[in-house]
């Protein structure tokens, strides 16, 4: 039986809001719960959110400008159910803003936008791993993201974001793991594997819109499990062939071309930066792996995805590429200041894998000469390098004269 809950602000409201609800220590439980917010310009506005924090907390759904009385919905009905999991109807609670804020910021994509490897994870996206309802989508305190100074600001994303300033706005939705297709419109074929585990495709949540000024994403290392697998073989094992990864390079680049252009549909104003990914190995060998293949292959994918790029670019997409190659130079592994992790001993995290763990579930790199995997923190950017990250993105923002809107 579906039942509905309604909110309605009790006075009307021309002009801008930001909406938050407030979720439970318990009985908040689905990690898609669907709230429509009504009253705006442009007509109603669907925000789907993990409400699986398992703490009293105030949620955002994001900021509108409303034209009439403000009214929130929400049901118990979401497109993964099996009636197992609890929809916690709480209260909901409107700031009012001035202006629309001049920067509306969404963070999308991979565990390198994530903040995966950094620590500092948000509970309802680091928990009950071996359950069914794991999340391990590792949205980090300590993201890039979140660290990021917009041109012309002193504070960060993230604290600004937190302390709900009137001139900024930040929305994440990035999974560590995601794949293009998690991204793009659409239900999957099955709820609950790694990239967006029970929470709607990062497009579907909600958090475009026309008014959108910035979105920043990396996307496509994960796709054919090539990330995982060159890695396993190039940096565990040891023994690795470039031709059996640049195929399935090129198909990840193509389809992160649609999700670029799925994003431009969504948020038609905004500036979309896609991020690329460093060298995870230094120029000083320490390992006996094949390192030159690695870094030849995060060469090879920022080069195709910056054609891919300059391809949407000359098409009128409002679409840019950040390569932090040249900024990591010096930090990978093996070098005398790594900004990344090496390989890590689960569990970092309630969502991690552990170490009993085994080796047959993706993406997993398994310890060497062990049937384990390492933890999901392994060959990301530890703190350091998501400051390396967050100061690459600055820089070219101002390069590109992002003013926001």
């Amino acid at each position: 039986m579906t039942v509905k809950g309604t909110w309605t602000l009790g006075q009307n409201l021309d002009g801008w809001a930001r909406v938050f609800v407030h979720l439970p220590d318990t009985g908040a439980h689905t990690q898609q719960a669907h709230y429509v917010i009504k009253g705006v310009a442009g007509g109603d506005r669907d925000r789907y959110l993990n409400t699986h924090y398992g703490k009293n907390t105030w949620a955002e759904l994001g900021v509108y400008r409303f034209t009439s009385t403000p009214r929130v919905e929400l049901t118990n009905t979401t497109n993964d159910g099996t009636a197992d999991d609890d929809v916690a109807f709480t209260a909901v609670a409107f700031q009012k803003l001035s202006a629309k804020p001049q920067h509306m910021v969404v963070a999308m994509g991979d565990s390198y936008s994530s903040g995966e490897g950094a620590g500092s994870y948000s509970p309802e996206s680091d928990r009950d791993h071996g359950k069914r309802t794991w999340n391990a989508c590792r949205r980090s305190a300590n993201s890039w993201a979140r660290k990021l100074l917009l041109p012309g600001y002193t504070t960060p994303v993230g604290t600004l974001s937190d302390s709900h300033t009137a001139s900024v706005d930040f929305q994440d939705v990035t999974c560590s793991g995601a794949t293009t297709s998690q991204l793009t419109m659409g239900d999957p074929n099955s709820w609950g594997r790694m990239g967006n585990y029970h929470e709607k495709t990062q497009i579907d949540s909600g958090v475009l819109s026309p008014d959108t000024a910035l979105v920043m994403l990396t996307i496509g290392g994960n796709d054919g499990g090539n990330f995982t697998n060159a890695v396993t073989n190039c940096y565990v094992i040891g023994i690795c062939d470039r031709n059996d990864f640049t195929g399935k390079i090129d198909q990840a680049v193509a389809d992160t071309g649609t999700v670029i252009d799925e994003i431009a549909t969504a948020a038609p104003n905004a500036q979309i930066v896609l991020m690329g990914y460093p060298h995870i190995v230094g120029e000083s060998q320490c390992w006996a792996g094949d390192f030159d293949t690695l870094n030849y292959l995060a060469d090879y994918v920022r080069d195709q995805q910056k054609t891919k790029v300059d391809e949407l670019k000359r098409s009128g997409t409002k679409v840019a590429f950040a390569d932090p190659i040249p900024a990591f130079r010096g930090h990978g592994l093996c070098d005398s200041d790594e900004w990344i992790n090496g390989m890590l001993a689960g569990p970092h995290g309630d969502g991690d894998f552990h170490d009993a763990d085994p080796a047959n579930q993706a993406p997993c790199i398994p310890k060497p000469g062990q049937n384990t995997c390492l933890s999901l923190e392994s060959f990301h950017p530890k703190n350091t390098g998501t400051t390396g990250y967050a100061q690459v993105m600055r820089q070219y923002l101002i390069n590109i004269g992002y003013k926001g809107s």
